[in-house]
């Protein structure tokens, strides 16, 4: 599956990056900085799945939302580092599909990116 990882934190996008180019069902397609960028690349990429941090640069639920708007097929998993941020009806309610406690170890999130690729497939 093809993936898009948006985090404000570059040591922490290049680190999730190298785990997950260690799984074989992973391709990362794109890495965003910034929500502008990550609703860009988005668009450009088409990935499978967006792993967003809801507190990125430029306001990450914008980029939730603007990901969800443009690119309804994408789905979306959510990095929610604040105990007072959005609740999960909140992030629901924006096309989340998953979301991961930031600070988690980076299986748990390879675990809710498979999560989400499962969401709504046809059996």
């Amino acid at each position: 599956m093809r993936v898009l990882v948006a985090d404000g934190s570059s040591f922490f996008r290049d680190a999730l990056r190298e785990f997950l180019r260690g799984a074989s069902d992973i391709d990362v397609v794109a890495v965003a900085g910034s929500a502008d960028d990550a609703i860009r690349l988005a668009e450009q990429h088409q990935p499978d799945i967006a792993v967003v941090d809801v507190h990125l640069s430029g306001d990450g639920l914008h980029a939730i939302r603007r990901i969800h708007q443009k690119t309804p097929a994408v789905k979306l998993v959510a990095l929610w580092g604040l105990i007072d941020g959005p609740s999960e009806t909140e992030l629901r309610e924006l096309g989340v599909v998953e979301y991961v406690i930031k600070g988690a170890p980076n299986r748990k999130i390879l675990a809710a990116i498979r999560r989400a690729a499962e969401e709504g497939a046809t059996l």
